[in-house]
């Protein structure tokens, strides 16, 4: 039985298939995450602080087990050589497991953390999230079903119905004056909706014929998985959690707000181009190509994407919170600012970690990622009582102190020295920083555009800015973006890294 509706299209050029995938990921995302912060910002603004403060409480097992069980065992399935009907039978059955234990686990934790946090409100919050946790794990094998066929039109719509129904929900149940459950019903509906599409997508059944041997390659590979998205949600969770514990609901509230607003600029970057880029990356080195050949293809316009947006972000920061969430939430501006730089480093981060996976060095990428969590959390435990500035400069430090080891192991990968996988960043950086550097000069030096004329006139400024650099010291570069947009089928995957101006 065929695994999925629609089979990879055969004898494309791994730019050409990676660029239509990528295509149809980026719309789905950028719909998802624009529906998500258009949700985000309406319902910050009826609930206030202290309610996403209770979220993110109560948020820091949820989270953590979800993605434990999204992209865990399942990840075998889109990195293989070959996969077989015993191979999803081992990943599914091994995921429900870890789905029903793990939401076992927060049902009994749910009163004790409650209690340590000292806010009861946490522990209803928690019981009624926990069936998010298995309802995901019971959905990862058809969505690594689909990844792995790059069939990314059917999860960039799964993903933008679900927002859409989860923010209509939740927005409703806020209105109607359900307050803290009205973030509950909002995620709650969004993961049914998700679940609903992904298996109505697929052709492929769970059944019962399975081998130990399937067990072994599924526990193996997942495990290393795993082991890596545990610190990498520990280092995420972790100040939220200290945070809680010394600052209280209202630190935790304005902190996660400039988190959460990070993560969606990032997911705008990130999401579609790892979503698409491990099976790509994978797919390549299966049919006998150089994976460190797309992933020059992805740097050459990673940087000149990012840095900008980051860069631009942390300038505006204030006027963007006030414009967007009003005065209360203005002490969160800048924590956005400082985690601007977290954002840009995930931005790059993520397709080397995609790399490395698809290559199968998950345990060197989950030694480095729990070193990146110890740092963090020793960082923002000693942080959290000076404030969430500090355990906002705390976090940022804990991922650059490591960083240049995850350069090393990319490198590695790709066949190419740390020097060649640094140059593509590099011009985009600096003409980010001097737009960033303008645009803050002229928000100060005219007190007019401290207000709300400031988002009219720094925006425009910092694209006129960036946009005059770049045709300066990257035209190669743009004229390579354009023709690549224009002519998908004329993107060469031969590009070295050692070429990319």
């Amino acid at each position: 039985m065929s695994p999925a509706r629609h089979a990879p299209v055969r004898g494309m050029s791994g730019s050409r298939r990676f660029l239509g995938s990528a295509v149809w990921m980026a719309a789905g995302n950028w719909v998802e995450q624009a529906v998500n912060f258009a949700v985000f910002v309406i319902l910050a603004r009826l609930l206030g602080a202290q309610a996403f403060g209770i979220l993110a409480m109560a948020s820091v097992v949820i989270v953590l087990s979800e993605f434990l069980v999204r992209e865990t065992f399942a990840e075998g399935l889109i990195s293989a050589p070959t996969v077989t009907d015993g191979d999803r039978n081992a990943a599914f059955w091994l995921l429900a497991a870890l789905g029903a234990a793990l939401t076992l686990l927060i049902v009994l934790a749910a009163a004790p953390l409650a209690g340590l946090y000292g806010t009861p409100k946490v522990e209803g919050l928690i019981l009624a999230l926990s069936p998010t946790v298995v309802l995901i794990a019971l959905t990862a094998v058809p969505v690594a079903i689909l990844r792995r066929d790059l069939n990314f039109r059917v999860l960039s719509v799964r993903a933008a119905l679900g927002t859409i129904a989860g923010g209509v929900v939740g927005i409703g149940l806020a209105l109607a004056g359900f307050s803290l459950w009205a973030l509950a019903g909002q995620r709650l509906t969004q993961v049914a909706v998700n679940v609903t599409l992904a298996w109505s997508a697929v052709r492929w059944r769970p059944g019962l014929s399975v081998s130990r041997a399937d067990f072994v390659r599924a526990a193996r590979f997942g495990g290393q998985v795993a082991g890596l998205r545990a610190a990498e949600l520990s280092a995420t969770q972790l100040p939220v959690l200290f945070l809680g514990l010394t600052l209280g609901p209202v630190a935790t509230g304005l902190y996660s707000l400039a988190w959460r607003i990070t993560e969606m600029i990032s997911f705008l970057i990130v999401v579609p181009l790892r979503m698409v880029a491990q099976p790509a990356f994978a797919a390549i080195t299966r049919e006998g190509g150089r994976a460190g050949r797309l992933l020059a293809d992805i740097s050459a316009f990673l940087g000149l994407v990012a840095f900008p947006l980051f860069g631009g972000l942390a300038a505006v920061s204030f006027p963007a919170i006030l414009a967007l969430f009003g005065p209360t939430w203005r002490p969160a501006a800048p924590v956005l600012a400082l985690l601007c730089i977290a954002g840009a480093y995930f931005s790059i981060e993520k397709i080397q970690q995609a790399l490395c996976l698809a290559a199968g060095r998950a345990g060197e990428l989950t030694r480095i990622a729990w070193g990146n969590a110890v740092l963090i959390a020793a960082f923002s435990f000693a942080a959290a009582p000076f404030g969430i500035l500090a355990v906002a400069a705390g976090v940022v430090a804990g991922y650059l102190i490591l960083w240049p080891l995850r350069f090393r192991l990319a490198a590695d990968v790709a066949g190419a020295p740390v020097a060649a996988l640094l140059r593509p960043h590099l011009a985009p950086l600096i003409c980010a920083l001097v737009m960033a550097a303008c645009v803050a000069t002229l928000l100060r030096a005219v007190p007019a555009l401290r207000g709300d004329g400031a988002l009219a006139v720094g925006i425009p400024a910092g694209v006129l800015v960036y946009a005059s650099l770049t045709l300066v010291f990257m035209p190669d570069r743009l004229r390579r973006l354009w023709n690549a947009l224009r002519n998908p089928s004329a993107t060469s995957p031969e590009t070295p890294l050692t070429e990319i101006p």
